[in-house]
């Protein structure tokens, strides 16, 4: 669906980047546009109930709709702000984020014009250590939200060492994905 190219990473986080940013400007997540939510949305949609987990689906999850009420706002900035922090952890899976990738992510935040708050967000995350714990619990118990994350963590790699196969199975596990989810998941992006 999404094919293997090397710029993936980079493409999908100048693009929740920008889908990131306006509103309040009181957090990161701002005001969202619909794309690379929705993106992440159908395809945990189509994963969950493709993976045997149908039984835990929303019949339409946020990110494919407009949230209702305060509550689902939050909520769908929370999810974005956190899926976001999951493809840059995603991306220190190797431990090789170095200065040269740091300065092509501010050059992909310029390009589509991420703000000043987004892009030091971005810049301070990847200076902070792995987090899988952090991206596991604060998914919590919600199938959609884990189904969005891993999703957005293979987007953000493309895992193609062993440690980065060993985090995406660490995350897969903690997340409680089926396996046939995470199938789902990996042959929708390519894998």
């Amino acid at each position: 669906m999404l094919g293997d190219n090397k710029n993936l990473a980079l493409d999908g986080l100048g693009a929740l980047a920008s889908s990131l940013t306006g509103g309040s400007g009181k957090s990161v997540s701002g005001s969202l546009g619909s794309g690379a939510m929705a993106l992440l949305g159908a395809l945990a949609f189509s994963a969950l109930k493709g993976g045997g987990q149908s039984q835990t689906v929303e019949e339409t999850p946020l990110g494919l709709r407009m949230p209702q009420n305060r509550q689902e706002q939050d909520q769908l900035e929370k999810d974005t702000e956190l899926v976001l922090k999951a493809m840059i952890n995603a991306a220190k899976a190797d431990g090789r984020v170095d200065n040269a990738e740091i300065q092509r992510i501010a050059g992909k935040f310029e390009e589509v014009g991420a703000d000043a708050e987004t892009r030091e967000f971005v810049m301070d995350e990847l200076e902070r250590p792995s987090d899988l714990r952090g991206i596991v619990a604060a998914a919590g118990n919600r199938p959609q939200a884990a189904a969005q994350v891993y999703a957005a963590s293979l987007l953000a790699i493309e895992v193609n060492t062993v440690a980065e196969k060993r985090y995406m199975e660490q995350l897969a596990d903690g997340l409680r994905l089926s396996q046939q989810t995470v199938s789902f998941l990996e042959n929708a992006v390519g894998l």
